[in-house]
């Protein structure tokens, strides 16, 4: 496989490169895994990027030329199906695709093996129709949305069969693939980059009006999904401080929310991440994500979580073990399962072990496995 390797000409395709989140990690390891591959994404903004990938040889579709293609490219996704569609393809022995939109939509040439990467079939399509279309205030944009959705369902499932080997970043997603697709997929859960290392710093200073009192934290992008609302409420309900540790369009709603013993940061860098991580008494996390590198991330520290019960939240947590699972998106049961949680005797060593699991290491050799299983003729129904 190693002299295969260093002949075989690869191309990496992701959705768009406009931030640095969890499937750009993803991206970035598969670029290291694969120093020589060409990067295709819809549109690209460099300045965004670490260095390490900005200095890649990146291509972009003819999105990119479009107006205003930074920031309203998700406006765009009825074109992406031509956008991909359109790249060559043809001199690639393996296309990689990290896809959670519309890049399974590039056509390798005859013959050459396409791994679809899935975060989740695409969420405007499926998993998330109705509550994207539910969102929609005009009568007018429902219905034009579901005659669109329509079309972009029948050409994603046809899309879908082309892939050579589907692998799924949970169990949830992987579900997902078999209930959409009807595809099998193999379970690679996405790298987590980040090293429990000792922070820089105090945490006194970061955040000096906690004044050494314990807290909880939620770190991520502020959006609906997230449910951070819900910590809110629980907290609130039972006078724990919270510290709150992201921006997004659900800022300004939850600022409204808070009480007291609610902390806001809107900026911060990886080492003061890190701090919260360390000197936080447990990680809340309410909502339901594809994977939730965040959860696993705390876990590294040593903390237990309280978690809700589906999605990739299933993976990564082991009940009563590494955290608590809530079965219902509630002030209530958020609250519940904090007290349990406070109840709980956890070894801060054993959930260090447990997330170690989620290494790049063990992300790297299962994509080299399937790789080589997919190099030898093996193709998934």
């Amino acid at each position: 496989m190693e002299s295969q390797a260093e002949t075989m000409r690869v191309a990496l395709v992701h959705e768009w490169l406009i931030n640095f989140r969890g499937s750009e990690k993803v991206l970035l390891e598969l670029a290291r895994m694969f120093p020589d591959a060409v990067i295709y994404a819809s549109v690209l903004r460099r300045s965004e990027l670490p260095e390490e990938l900005a200095e890649r040889e990146i291509r972009t579709t003819f999105i990119q030329q479009l107006p205003w293609a930074h920031r309203m490219y998700q406006k765009y996704l009825f074109l992406m199906p031509l956008a991909y569609a359109r790249l060559d393809m043809s001199q690639y022995d393996l296309v990689i695709t990290s896809s959670h939109a519309c890049a399974n939509g590039v056509r390798p040439r005859r013959g050459a093996a396409h791994i679809s990467y899935c975060y989740t079939p695409m969420r405007y399509a499926w998993s998330g129709y109705e509550d994207y279309r539910n969102s929609l205030r005009s009568p007018i944009a429902r219905v034009i949305m579901s005659v669109l959705m329509r079309w972009m369902r029948r050409w994603d499932y046809t899309a879908a069969q082309r892939v050579t080997r589907y692998i799924a970043c949970s169990s949830a997603v992987s579900g997902r693939i078999k209930r959409y697709y009807h595809r099998e997929s193999t379970v690679i859960f996405p790298p987590v980059t980040m090293h429990a290392s000792d922070p820089q710093g105090s945490i006194a200073d970061l955040l000096p009006e906690l004044d050494g009192n314990p807290f909880y934290l939620s770190l991520g992008r502020l959006v609906p999904y997230k449910r951070v609302d819900l910590a809110i409420e629980a907290c609130r309900r039972l006078g724990r401080r919270l510290v709150i540790a992201g921006t997004g369009p659900e800022l300004d709603r939850l600022r409204a929310m808070e009480s007291p013993a609610t902390h806001f940061i809107t900026s911060f860098s990886d080492d003061d991440a890190k701090l919260l991580y360390n000197n936080c008494a447990g990680f809340l996390f309410p909502g339901e994500e594809d994977f939730g590198l965040t959860l696993v991330e705390a876990q590294l520290f040593g903390k237990p979580v309280v978690a809700y019960g589906r999605g990739g939240a299933v993976d990564t947590v082991i009940p009563m073990k590494t955290g608590i699972l809530f079965d219902e998106q509630t002030p209530e049961a958020v609250a519940q399962a904090i007290e349990l949680l406070e109840q709980t005797s956890f070894d801060a060593e054993a959930i260090r072990r447990h997330a170690s699991q989620f290494s790049p290491a063990a992300f790297r050799s299962a994509i080299l496995k399937s790789v080589q299983t997919i190099m030898r003729g093996d193709r998934q129904p």
